[in-house]
């Protein structure tokens, strides 16, 4: 009977021990979450300090994951906790190399008449001779994107805006090729004849008076605000699936300098 309650107490004490390895091990799980959780608040608090933001916004980022956009090729999974930093797109735009470049962003047709008047003899008017040049040139407008620094580049976490500072477009020289110059019909008066000849230096002359009116014309007209908007929108092309290939929740915003 003895034995017997030998084995009996040897039965119990290895259930009483196999039971408090269990209340150990749940011990342990229930201090393992219990630090992550408290981990996760501290986080949350530290971020929201370092970058102005809300308690409930930053633990919603957090806990927010990144989807897929039909019309992006490849989404990048950043697991940064802190979220991103200026310095991070800036060295997303300013290593597309291929694209810090001069840039073509806007151009018009522009044209211009000369006339040409060559007096007769002692300017006496029946000696006279006329005759129309037509000037079609071409004005382009550039925006220069190779002198970009990360200074350029700014970011406002709180609106996920990545603001890109680059230079105003300018007015290149405009070109007026050879075929685009068209000589009008001489004119003459009653005792005049022949053809107007004009020497090189008087067609350049003739070319830069031209070229002058045509600037005059497009300034007149406020060309350089199209020109401007128009550049806001081919870089914004060119570099808002840079920011997007880096986060989705980020958009750009073209400014001037």
């Amino acid at each position: 009977m003895a034995e017997m309650n030998d084995n009996e107490m040897k039965h119990e004490l290895k259930k009483a021990e196999k039971k408090g390895r269990r209340k150990g091990w749940l011990a342990r799980i229930r201090t393992f979450f219990v630090g992550i959780i408290i981990g996760m608040l501290i986080l949350t608090l530290f971020t929201s300090y370092m970058h102005g933001l809300k308690v409930k916004d930053t633990f919603k980022a957090l806990f927010t994951s990144e989807t897929a956009v039909e019309d992006r090729d490849l989404t990048l999974i950043n697991h940064r906790i802190f979220g991103y930093k200026a310095a991070d797109f800036a060295e997303a735009i300013l290593g597309d190399e291929e694209e810090l470049k001069k840039l073509e962003v806007y151009s018009r047709e522009v044209s211009d008449v000369a006339t040409i008047t060559q007096a007769g003899l002692f300017k006496v008017k029946a000696f006279s001779k006329y005759q129309l040049i037509t000037y079609n040139g071409k004005a382009v407008y550039t925006v220069d994107l190779s002198g970009l620094t990360p200074d350029d580049i700014a970011l406002d976490e709180a609106t996920k805006t990545v603001t890109m500072k680059v230079p105003y477009p300018v007015l290149e020289p405009i070109n007026i090729p050879s075929e685009n110059i068209q000589f009008g019909e001489v004119e003459t008066e009653a005792l005049a004849f022949g053809n107007i000849k004009l020497t090189p230096e008087q067609q350049a002359e003739v070319e830069t008076q031209a070229k002058e009116r045509m600037l005059k014309k497009l300034d007149d007209e406020k060309v350089i605000e199209d020109a401007a908007k128009a550049a806001q929108h081919s870089i914004w092309e060119i570099f808002q699936p840079v920011i997007s290939n880096l986060s989705s929740k980020y958009t750009l915003n073209v400014e001037f300098k």
